[in-house]
């Protein structure tokens, strides 16, 4: 079975664990830094106008790097993963940057989450009723109720039916959401500490201040300081400051 779902856990890119106010600013410091002081030819001249942060490289590795993290921690009936997208909103006031995947799931996915459930019932039963309770500021899309099967059956009820219902119905419009969610729910209980975890994996040997890149004036800057020390340290334009004796 194959289906389009959100990955659970992602934080996103604005103001998060992945990237915020501070990524670019003290990358560029770093590199500014080394332009100025420590490479073969520095230019005092260079400011931080003359550097730019590439967001783009950045956060294509970081999402990669998250994303083979996440296939490495997913429970062992989802298949594969595969043609991941990033969706942004036009304004962060309210959402942030969210992953989308196909993904396959085995033929017995329904047996495992059904024994997942079954297993987990108090625990879920009230984590379901603190997530998806509506409240004032949050109007919750997906249905508080885990297990209360009473009301499944009729359908002209169009209150919150069972997770039961959703999932395993095949009538539910919202089933993509369910799964998504339940898979969120597998690999938390699994590792409370999987939001952290899947940010560090995406950190990993991620170097913000490698993608500092020079603005043209920036590159300008920077061939003309090489000019500099190349008249400097010619031998052959050094004035000698004696003659040597036969």
């Amino acid at each position: 079975m194959k289906i389009n779902i959100e990955l659970p856990f992602f934080p996103g890119f604005y103001e998060s664990d992945l990237e915020n106010g501070d990524t670019a600013y003290w990358a560029i410091k770093d590199e500014l830094q080394y332009y100025q002081e420590e490479c073969d030819t520095p230019c005092k001249e260079l400011t931080e106008n003359d550097l730019d942060f590439n967001y783009t490289d950045y956060e294509n590795d970081v999402r990669e790097q998250w994303v083979d993290g996440f296939r490495e921690h997913k429970p062992e009936f989802v298949l594969s993963i595969e043609n991941v997208e990033m969706t942004s909103p036009k304004y962060y006031n309210f959402s942030t940057d969210r992953l989308w995947a196909d993904v396959e799931l085995r033929d017995d996915w329904m047996d495992v989450v059904r024994e997942f459930m079954t297993e987990n019932a108090d625990w879920l039963r009230e984590r379901i009723r603190a997530d998806w309770t509506s409240y004032d500021g949050f109007m919750s899309f997906m249905s508080s109720n885990f297990d209360d099967l009473s009301r499944d059956e009729d359908e002209n009820y169009w209150g919150d039916r069972s997770w039961y219902w959703h999932l395993f119905s095949g009538k539910s419009d919202r089933f993509e959401c369910y799964i998504a969610t339940i898979i969120g729910y597998m690999m938390y209980r699994e590792n409370e500490e999987i939001r952290y975890e899947l940010i560090m994996y995406a950190l990993d040997d991620i170097y913000a201040s490698s993608y500092v890149d020079l603005t043209e004036e920036g590159k300008q800057k920077m061939e003309s300081a090489a000019e500099e020390y190349a008249k400097k340290h010619d031998p052959n334009q050094l004035e000698i400051p004696f003659e040597f004796n036969d």
